[in-house]
């Protein structure tokens, strides 16, 4: 059984009746998946998981999460590409996206996710606990 069929919203009732935000992980690495998870459940969120792009668009457009958690090489898509299809699913839905990466650190890349893609944050890898609070206060902002 994989990670994300592990982790039933149902086993977890006090945060789904309490209607806490969710966040969509599109990560296809297992244990960076896992600790993502635990993460979230320690910040009272809600984890849906997507080890795919296409799986990530499909979740993204059913249960429209506050927050994507993209990391930027998932398989079968790229990680911005993810991002614009989101960004297109309907104009009222507007989530803030996060991209996570170990590669594209250049500072053009960056403003590339930003401008050309809608990405609103950018994470850089290995993630720290610290930087995923303070993406979580960003969102919490914004409502």
């Amino acid at each position: 059984m994989s990670l994300a069929a592990a982790v039933d919203i149902s086993s977890f009732p006090s945060l789904a009746a309490a209607g806490a935000p969710s966040v969509l992980i599109a990560e296809d690495e297992r244990k960076l998946r896992g600790w993502l998870i635990d993460q979230f459940l320690g910040l009272g969120i809600v984890p849906l998981t997507a080890g795919s792009g296409y799986e990530a668009i499909r979740i993204a457009a059913e249960t429209r999460p506050g927050l994507i958690l993209l990391d930027g090489l998932l398989p079968q898509m790229h990680g911005f590409e993810v991002a614009r299809f989101v960004r297109r699913i309907d104009a009222d839905y507007r989530p803030r996206i996060a991209m996570m990466t170990a590669i594209y650190k250049n500072v053009r890349y960056r403003n590339e996710a930003r401008l050309k893609y809608g990405i609103d944050d950018y994470i850089l890898k290995p993630l720290q606990p610290e930087k995923l609070a303070a993406l979580v206060e960003r969102v919490k902002e914004a409502a």
